[in-house]
This record gives structure tokens, C-alpha cells and sequence, in this order.
């Protein structure tokens, strides 16, 4: 008969075989995590994990403990009274995002299940969002910014569990692969669970607070160092060219600087639109172009000719009410150059710094908007431009004077950049009310809250059973939407 240790090889071979294939098919990240799978339960059964006080969850996460970090933790939770009210004000902060999490994730499905065909399906390794996996997340940018999201996560959590007068018995990492995934701050079980419930909700908010008000703090350095970019060539550009108009048919090309217009020099986007502003659709005009750099940075110039077609009767061709070309000051007559996206060669630096950018209005109002909505916003720059900040020929036109130099500038704008979207990402990703993230633990005891006050006016009541309401319906509701999330996911690649 065979032996045991030959039939785990033999099955191991099984494993990394089939998932090669898939791997073949699908991603090459298939085939790591089955033979990560196969290291973990080896060096669970030599005991090697219990000497590094480690566990194997899930099949396939590492989760390392240590103790380390319990002194600063310690010192950084003793003005409880101040934590506690930080925890309050988090607390709700969370109820509010979660809440606005949950509308948006169930418009998400309704979306897809309306429009299935307009959604462009992901490909696996966009889905699974890990950094140098998904193309949307770089390897070592991604990697820094979510360890210090982790750390500054996980770290709330112990403040609050110390500010309310429970240990935390260790720190650790959830590792797949030898890339960090997640955190915790493991509290002491019973004491967690026998703690008043609005303290123990505060200390489920806290994670996900922390990462959100670490994110705007990032956010504003970030604003700030991309304050300091401006370009490198003055002019504009604009990002598409739009086909049988004047831009197109005269040979402008994407991306492109027009640097004069009729012989005078255009500085910035507001230049250019006073210049087509003093002209009307028919005249002839000269621009001075910049061609796209090329491989070694240069850039060609040339003019070209062009006559203005009319912006109020392209409208009217798209199908736009009249009415509307009113109330936007849209005329017959007006010029017509025929491109989308015209901007300023510093908008990507702009684009960043939303509303702290030197060129954004500074009206209370906007303000306090832009700053509520800009860094959630930054969640899809690295989407739309695959896996960097900015459009890449954004980047090549801009240059900085600081004493770190362009490439310095760069570094921390990356650093900065990363941080933020990791914090923030993680922030909203964990208010999703789904067990066990701290969205489903928030609802959880939110429910109980509920059913314990309308007991009240119930003489058949008792608290195990208003207990059990509660973990049933948010175990329900988890079910429930992770089965649309699934469907999100599926449904574009099916259809």
C-alpha cells in the first residue's frame, strides 16, 4: 500500500497540475496560492508555525502574531477620556459612510442588472486587488501604502479597545503569499464580548475612522506637493479629437501642446478659450503644435490650418435641446475647434489637488464639498489609468523647481498618492455591512439596538431572543449581498 507521505506528494502534484492549467487560463496567481497552500500545511504539520505563534486560516491566509507594539499602544490610549470621544465621533462618521456605501453598492447592482451589457466586464487580475497582481495597483507603491493602512487600521482599534479598559492581546499580520492582506488587534475575547455595546461599536468604528481621517491628512500633504508641480511647457492640450471637425480633419492629434494661436503665445486653457471667445465659426485660424514626445523626449513643432466650424450647430446635430445651449450661453455663430478635454498642461497636478489646487475656487461651499468628495474621487485615477496616478502624457508635462527636484518631487507625490488611496479604500471597503467586515459588525449591533427598544413594548421579549434577531438578520443580509456582489462581478463576463 502506498504510504501516507507519498499519497500528500501525490496529491500536491494533483493540485499544482491542475492549477497550472487554470493558472494558463486565467492568472499566474492561481498557481501561487496553490502552492503557498502547500508550504502552509507543510509547515503546520512540522509545528513550525507554532513556534512562529502563527495560524493557518482559511486554507490559504498565514496569520502571524506578536506582541510587540503593546508599550506605545499603551502610551498612546491613556488620554482615554479624549479617545472616547474621538470613538463617539467615529462612530457615527462610520454610520453615515456605511450607509452611503450601502446605497451606492445596491445602485451598483441595480445597474448591472438593467444595463448588463454597458458594464465592461473585469478580467480576474483587475478583481483580485492585490498590489503587483491587479494592474491597478503597483507592487512596491501599493505594498507601502497598504501596510501603513494596515498598521494605522489596526492600531485604532487597539487605542479604542485600551481607552475602554480592554487588553488587547496581540498584534498581527494575515499574510497570503508574503503579501500582507490584512491586519488585527486581537482584544481579549471575553472581555469584548461582555463590554457595553456602544463601546464595543465604537471600537469597530475605529478602523475604518482612523483610515478615513488619515486619508484626508494624506490627501492634503499630497495636495500640497502636487501644488509645487506646473509645466514644463506652457500651452494646452486636449485629450481626444473628435472625428469630421475642424481638429481632426487639420491632422491635430491627442495630447498635443498648442503653444500659439495665430501667431500669439497661449499660456494656459483660460488663453485659448479668450482666444476662440474673439473669434467666430468660419474664420481661419493658425495653431503652433507640439508633437507627442518621442522616445527620447523630444518633441517636433509644426502649424497647421484650420477653419472654426459652429459649436451651436454641432449641438443641434448631437440632439441637444435649444434650450439648453441657452442656458449654458451657447449662441450661433460660436467657434468650434472640435476636441474634448481641453485643459492647462498642469491639470494633472491639478486633477490631484481638487480643491487645494491653486487654480480651484475658493468659495467656502465648493471647498467643503471637493474636500468631501476629492480623496473618495482618487479611488479611480489608478483605474482609468492603469495603475499610475495620472495619464502618463499628463506626467510629461509637468517639471518642478523644489530642492528635490523633479524626480524627489515625484517619489513623495507617489508615496503620498498611495497612502491615501490605501487608507481611504480600506476605510469604505470595511463599512460594507457584511460580516466579518466592521460594516457587519457595526449592523449587527445597530440591529440590536433596534429590537432592544421596540422589546421594550413587548411583554414576550427576552434578550436572547432579541440576540438572536440580531445575529439572524445581519448574517441574512451578508449572505445577501455578497451573493450582488457576486453577481456584479459575473454578470459582465457572461453577458
Amino acid at each position: 500500500m502506498p504510504s501516507e507521505e507519498g499519497t500528500s506528494r501525490s496529491r500536491e502534484l494533483t493540485y499544482i497540475a491542475i492549477a497550472s492549467i487554470i493558472a494558463i487560463q486565467i492568472h499566474w496567481s492561481v498557481l501561487g496560492i496553490v502552492v503557498w497552500y502547500i508550504l502552509l500545511k507543510r509547515l503546520e504539520a512540522q509545528g513550525i508555525l507554532d513556534q512562529w505563534d502563527a495560524t493557518r486560516v482559511l486554507g490559504i491566509i498565514l496569520m502571524v502574531r506578536t506582541n510587540r507594539g503593546q508599550k506605545v499602544l499603551d502610551a498612546i490610549s491613556k488620554p482615554r477620556k479624549a479617545w472616547r470621544i474621538f470613538g463617539e465621533i467615529g462612530l457615527w462618521t462610520c454610520r453615515f459612510i456605511s450607509a452611503f456605501v450601502l446605497v451606492f453598492f445596491v445602485l451598483a447592482f441595480i445597474g448591472t442588472i438593467m444595463n448588463p451589457t454597458e458594464i465592461e466586464s473585469a478580467s480576474p487580475s483587475e478583481i483580485i486587488l492585490i498590489p503587483g497582481v491587479s494592474p491597478t495597483i503597483p507592487l512596491v507603491w501599493g505594498l507601502i501604502g497598504l501596510i501603513v493602512a494596515l498598521v494605522i487600521h489596526e492600531y485604532g482599534h487597539g487605542i479604542l479597545t485600551r481607552a475602554h479598559g480592554m487588553r488587547v492581546r496581540s498584534f498581527g499580520l494575515l499574510i497570503l503569499g508574503l503579501i500582507p492582506i490584512g491586519a488585527f488587534a486581537e482584544p481579549e475575547g471575553r472581555e469584548i464580548l461582555r463590554a457595553p455595546r456602544r463601546e464595543r461599536q465604537r471600537v469597530f468604528a475605529a478602523g475604518p475612522a482612523i483610515n478615513i481621517y488619515g486619508g484626508f491628512i494624506f490627501f492634503i500633504a499630497m495636495a500640497l506637493v502636487a501644488n509645487t508641480l506646473g509645466p514644463a511647457i506652457n500651452g494646452v492640450h486636449a485629450e481626444g479629437i473628435i472625428d469630421q471637425q475642424p481638429a481632426s480633419e487639420a491632422g491635430l492629434q491627442p495630447w498635443e501642446v498648442i503653444t500659439h494661436a495665430n501667431g500669439s503665445e497661449i499660456t494656459n486653457r483660460d488663453d485659448f478659450t479668450a482666444f476662440l471667445d474673439s473669434h467666430r465659426a468660419g474664420d481661419n485660424i493658425t495653431l503652433t503644435v507640439l508633437t507627442i514626445a518621442d522616445s527620447e523626449g523630444e518633441r517636433q513643432q509644426r502649424e497647421i490650418n484650420l477653419t472654426l466650424a459652429d459649436q451651436y450647430q454641432y449641438q443641434l446635430d448631437l440632439g441637444t435641446d435649444p434650450q439648453i445651449l441657452a442656458a449654458y450661453g451657447i449662441e450661433e455663430g460660436d467657434a468650434f475647434l472640435g476636441v474634448m478635454g481641453l485643459a492647462s498642461n498642469d491639470a494633472g497636478a491639478n486633477s490631484l489637488a481638487g480643491p487645494l489646487s491653486s487654480s480651484a475656487p475658493k468659495e467656502p461651499l465648493p471647498l467643503v464639498v471637493g474636500l468631501a468628495v476629492q480623496p473618495f474621487s482618487l479611488i479611480f485615477n489608478p483605474i482609468e489609468n492603469k495603475g499610475e496616478i495620472m495619464h502618463q502624457q499628463e506626467l510629461q508635462l509637468l517639471t518642478s523647481d523644489t530642492f528635490l527636484g523633479f524626480e524627489g518631487t515625484m517619489i513623495l507625490l507617489h508615496l503620498l498618492f498611495w497612502i491615501t488611496w490605501m487608507n481611504v479604500l480600506l476605510g469604505f471597503a470595511n463599512l460594507i455591512p457584511i460580516l466579518p467586515f466592521d460594516g457587519g459588525h457595526l449592523l449587527r449591533d445597530r440591529l440590536h439596538d433596534y429590537f432592544a427598544f421596540f422589546a421594550k413594548f413587548s411583554s414576550n421579549s427576552h434578550p436572547i431572543s432579541v440576540q438572536n434577531a440580531a445575529n439572524k438578520i445581519s448574517n441574512m443580509s451578508s449572505l445577501i449581498l455578497i451573493g450582488m456582489l457576486v453577481l456584479i462581478i459575473v454578470i459582465p463576463m457572461i453577458i
